[in-house]
């Protein structure tokens, strides 16, 4: 069963998303080494879902490649520097519950859910640990409004 918690940021909102980000631990493990399964790769290479990078990471509303220059220029927009700048979640799946597509998948539904219809996310997925678990790296200020959203446990009863 998947565990999931949220927290704020009010330092940076580049040093979150370099984490998340981190190519040690997005990789797909079909690249990792001895893996040489020749329909492992061709089903990976062939998937339209998948980066260049072979990383789980995605936008959701922003440009995953761009997201700390976009969620920078919301904030500005709205003249909402201060503050939380970022909340900063993860979600965490038991030891082989999901593989890393599911897991992906299913994290970027949630963001897709929880906030697509107002804020900009980073979703990554980590396959560096025995168990595979998103993080998630929600702005802390909508591109529709300039409104914060404020967070309380009620907001995740779903």
């Amino acid at each position: 069963m998947a565990v999931t918690k949220i927290w704020a940021i009010k330092r940076s909102v580049a040093d979150p998303i370099k984490y998340i980000e981190n190519e040690e631990k997005t990789i797909n493990p079909i690249f990792a080494e001895g893996a040489d399964t020749t329909s492992l790769v061709l089903d990976y290479a062939t998937n339209g879902d998948k980066t260049l990078k072979k990383h789980y990471v995605s936008g959701v509303n922003c440009n995953k490649d761009f997201a700390t220059e976009e969620f920078l220029m919301t904030k500005k927009r709205f003249g909402k520097e201060d503050g939380n700048v970022l909340y900063h979640g993860y979600q965490s799946f038991d030891k082989e519950e999901v593989t890393a597509e599911q897991a992906h998948e299913i994290g970027v539904a949630l963001a897709e859910k929880m906030w697509g219809d107002r804020f900009q996310v980073v979703v990554a997925t980590h396959t560096n640990t025995e168990h595979v678990h998103n993080h998630f790296i929600r702005n802390s200020v909508s591109f529709k409004d300039g409104n914060k959203l404020h967070d309380s446990k009620r907001h995740y009863d779903m």
